[in-house]
């Protein structure tokens, strides 16, 4: 199978399990042996600030949430868009850092976007795979927008989905067929 790195995985409606319900993930590696991917769209009740105290003693001035990558635990990271300050490439304006020093320089600036997670998604392998064969996720092409856009959990489910659906019946049906509202049809 092709790598699904920089693309999104969205739950599909029958998609239960509460890890994963309506989660919308970025996947930020994918190869033979497994995947690691960061939920979106889940979003903790604690700032970064309270977290940053335990992580440097250089100053943090981004007043967000930290959010929750998944339930596989790990050390804080930040996925952005500074490509200096990237450990990880997902896709040229996606990146991924677990480094100290690029995580304090993105804490410690407003320049360029970034969202600090606490754990992350994770899939062994061939585990993704089969998971795509059943019908869990569908897949869309990843784009900044989503990941840094400022729709709630749910919007942004429910947009990603509607991508989907729309890059599905495009596939299907050639656009100048599509009317305006399928409605009408």
């Amino acid at each position: 199978m092709e790598s699904l790195r920089g693309r999104l995985l969205i739950a599909s409606p029958s998609l239960v399990d509460p890890n994963f319900r309506q989660a919308v993930v970025l996947i930020a590696a994918h190869g033979e042996s497994g995947a690691l991917g960061l939920i979106l769209n889940r979003e903790l009740e604690v700032g970064l600030a309270e977290v940053w105290g335990q992580i440097s003693d250089e100053p943090c001035v981004r007043d967000q949430k930290v959010r929750h990558g998944g339930p596989v635990g790990g050390t804080l990271m930040a996925l952005h868009d500074q490509r200096p300050m990237a450990d990880m490439i997902i896709q040229d304006d996606l990146y991924v850092a677990t480094a100290l020093n690029a995580m304090e320089w993105l804490a410690g600036t407003v320049e360029g976007r970034a969202l600090f997670y606490i754990g992350h998604s994770g899939w062994g392998s061939g585990q993704l795979e089969s998971e795509l064969e059943e019908g869990t996720w569908l897949v869309l092409p990843a784009s900044a927008d989503h990941v840094f856009g400022d729709l709630d959990a749910f919007a942004l489910w429910k947009a990603a989905a509607t991508d989907v659906g729309r890059r599905e019946i495009q596939g299907l049906v050639a656009p100048r067929h599509i009317p305006n509202d399928p409605r009408t049809n």
